[in-house]
């Protein structure tokens, strides 16, 4: 990892910021889609081979005191993307980008002598920038986990193999009554209606013995068919669910109830799920995003733990505690615990409690 005081790096980043922002804008709006056939890569869209230092350090232009190296030139267009960067490909074109970064330049220098480098938002933005570049160049590369094993995704995939294989499932709802005259009015009154239907819920939540399911509405979940799952996995007794299974459109009830120890269940399938079956390479690619991730995660939080222990963290809780957010005022509603952080990893802000280590 970089040492140094970066700090000090900080008018650079400023300049970074701002041409980041400028050149993204460039970008915008000038963009066509690629054509559909334009599948060869001229020598502007393959990808930039490295400038040698000598030639990368020739200066093209001059701003005041500040140079623009070839290099800047290079990797500003480098950052942008093959097809856009194509475009700036002809030396005619490479003067008006010329002209671009002078331009930026000379609008960063006047942002500098307008003391705008120490607006705190600006500050702040600097620090995301560096945060970034820190991810990016340093632990990207020497700390996190940029690959895992296929053993290991094997496993994974194995110990979630429900998430990706799974036989079909259908949905029920069901109102259990005492008698088989109180079932038949039920059927006689939903059996008309093929959709979902309010009053199937309501009634379920009014009169059904089975408290668990009538607290939902009479909703017993997904299962599969009594064949392909033990009793002791099913929601319902064997033969409700044989029942549930003899329906075949969404909203149908059966036309007959079914006799339990607990009563007349009164059966209506309101969804399916068709079988699933997603193979290891289908979703190998998905398991190792994921995964990675959560590495990274873990790399990043070990990292800001060992830099609590090098720093001295003090929190003032009479000051947190005396903070007062305003009352929103017609937005919409913030997720809970949703806090802002930078685009990568976000420090915890420098709280004061030395034991917060």
């Amino acid at each position: 990892m970089r040492k140094g005081g970066v700090f000090t790096m900080w008018p650079h980043l400023f300049r970074v910021t701002i041409l980041g922002s400028a050149l993204l804008l460039c970008a915008c709006g000038k963009d066509k889609a690629t054509p559909a056939g334009d599948t060869a890569q001229s020598a502007s869209e393959r990808e930039p081979e490295s400038l040698l230092p000598e030639h990368a350090a020739k200066v093209v232009a001059r701003v005041g005191n500040t140079a623009i190296t070839v290099g800047d030139v290079t990797e500003q267009i480098n950052r942008l993307s093959p097809y856009i960067r194509r475009r700036w490909a002809a030396p005619e074109k490479r003067r008006e980008f010329l002209q671009k970064l002078i331009r930026i330049e000379l609008l960063a220098q006047e942002a500098i002598a307008q003391g705008l480098e120490n607006d705190p938002e600006v500050q702040n933005t600097l620090k995301q920038v560096m945060i970034r570049l820190m991810v990016t160049n340093d632990l990207q590369n020497d700390y996190l986990p940029t690959a895992i094993e296929e053993a290991v995704l094997k496993r994974e995939y194995e110990k979630e193999l429900s998430k990706f294989v799974r036989p079909p499932e259908i949905r029920i709802s069901q109102i259990v009554v005492a008698t088989a005259e109180q079932a038949q009015k039920l059927i006689a009154e939903f059996a008309s209606i093929k959709r979902d239907d309010p009053a199937f819920r309501e009634r379920a939540r009014e009169i059904s013995l089975d408290k668990a399911s009538a607290e939902r509405g009479g909703d017993v979940g997904y299962f599969p068919h009594p064949e392909q799952a033990p009793d002791a996995e099913l929601p319902v007794p064997h033969n409700v669910a044989e029942a549930a299974w003899q329906l075949s459109d969404i909203g149908e009830v059966a036309p007959a109830p079914v006799k339990t120890d607990l009563g007349y269940h009164v059966l209506r399938l309101t969804n399916k799920k068709p079988e699933l079956n997603r193979s290891f390479e289908s979703v190998k690619r998905l398991l190792e995003n994921r995964l990675l991730r959560e590495m990274r995660q873990t790399k990043m939080d070990e990292f800001v733990a060992e830099l609590k222990q090098k720093a001295t963290i003090e929190i003032y809780e009479d000051n947190l505690a005396a903070i007062r957010m305003p009352e929103p005022k017609d937005e919409a509603p913030v997720a809970k615990d949703e806090a802002p952080v930078a685009k990568d990893e976000a420090p915890p802000q420098a709280d004061k409690k030395k034991d917060d280590k």
